[in-house]
Parts: structure tokens; C-alpha cells; sequence
């Protein structure tokens, strides 16, 4: 069976769903600002200093949701930025059974792939707890080895993503089409 297989932050999301969700965060929790120090520290480390990896980075930046009450703040904030969703995704052919591979943690994108009607979704597993990672980070290769375990049943007709480089793997499955996308235009590869 076939199915369409798109990234998420900058493809399906136009923009970064893990900057923009921490972002909320503060905005609507300013206890939460006493952790932007830290997070700016750890972001240099991995950018500017190449001293961390992303693994650990996202773990960083994450372990502020310990203070939060991420299942109720989650579906707030995909309440108040669903208009960021890109349009192509919306009026994508629903015939073919869709699949959403992600960095992002899983239970940030899970509820609007789910309310967009998303067959599948694969994201990196990131405890809404402590913001701990609980496995391996869903990205670059290690993407084709979610996809193997979470639906193997599918052969992959189109693949979509922002970045082509970094999701070569992703688009190395694609069969039929490969689409760059740029501010939610498509661009056939």
C-alpha cells in the first residue's frame, strides 16, 4: 500500500513547532522566563560551539515542561497557531493514507496531526514530564528506522520536506514525487 510521508517543522508547520511551543510557554506562564538563561546557554553550546549534541540540546531545552501542565497547554497552543499549518497539507489528497515523520516530540505534534487526519505519526518520544528523551531522536537517518518499525506495511509515494540535506533519507523513499518546501510552496525536486 502506498502512502505519502511528510516532515513536520517547516513543511507541514510553517516554522519551528518546538520554538514556537516553548515560546507560548512563557508567554503564558512567565514563571517559566527564570529558564530562558539557560536554554540561550545550552542553544550556543550546540550552534555556536558544536560542544552538544541535538540529543542533548532538545533535553535542555525541554526539561522546562516539568512545570506545566503540557496536555492541556498543548491543545491550547494548536488552538491558537492551527493557521500555521500549511495549506498544500490541508487540501492534500485524503485517498492516500498519510504518514507525518518528525523531530519534534511526539505529543507536541501528535494532537494536530491527528485533528488534520494523519494515519501516522512518528516523532521523537520526549517525556512531557521532565522533557527527558525516551529513545532515539527522530531525525536524519535514524528517520528511516521509525518508518521501518511504525509502518511497515507502506511503500512511499511522495515525500515532503523543508530540508534536503538533512532528510535525504526521508526523501531516498519517496517513489513517485519529492517536494522541497519553502513557506509552504512546493518545489518538485
Amino acid at each position: 500500500m502506498f502512502a505519502d510521508l511528510y516532515d513536520f517543522d517547516k513543511t507541514i508547520f510553517n516554522g519551528e513547532s518546538g520554538t514556537a511551543f516553548l515560546t507560548y510557554c512563557m508567554m503564558h506562564h512567565p514563571t517559566m522566563l527564570k529558564y530562558l538563561p539557560e536554554q540561550l546557554y545550552w542553544t550556543a553550546k550546540h550552534y555556536v560551539l558544536h560542544s552538544i549534541t541535538m540529543e542533548q540540546l532538545k533535553e535542555h531545552l525541554y526539561s522546562c515542561v516539568r512545570e506545566i501542565d503540557t496536555e492541556r497547554l498543548i491543545e491550547d497552543f494548536w488552538d491558537e497557531n492551527a493557521h500555521k499549518i500549511n495549506n498544500f497539507f490541508i487540501n492534500r489528497d485524503r485517498n492516500v493514507p498519510c504518514i507525518v515523520c518528525s523531530a519534534s516530540p511526539y505529543w507536541q505534534i501528535a494532537p494536530i496531526c491527528k485533528k488534520l487526519g494523519a494515519d501516522i505519526i512518528i516523532g521523537t518520544g520526549i517525556s512531557p514530564a521532565d522533557g527527558k528523551i525516551t529513545g532515539m531522536n527522530c531525525s536524519g537517518a535514524q528517520k528511516l528506522e521509525f518508518i521501518k518499525e511504525y509502518a511497515p506495511d507502506y511503500k512511499i509515494r511522495d515525500a515532503y520536506t523543508d530540508n534536503i540535506k538533512s532528510d535525504a533519507p526521508l526523501l531516498s523513499l519517496a517513489t513517485r514525487n519529492k517536494f522541497k518546501v519553502t513557506n509552504g510552496i512546493l518545489e518538485k525536486i
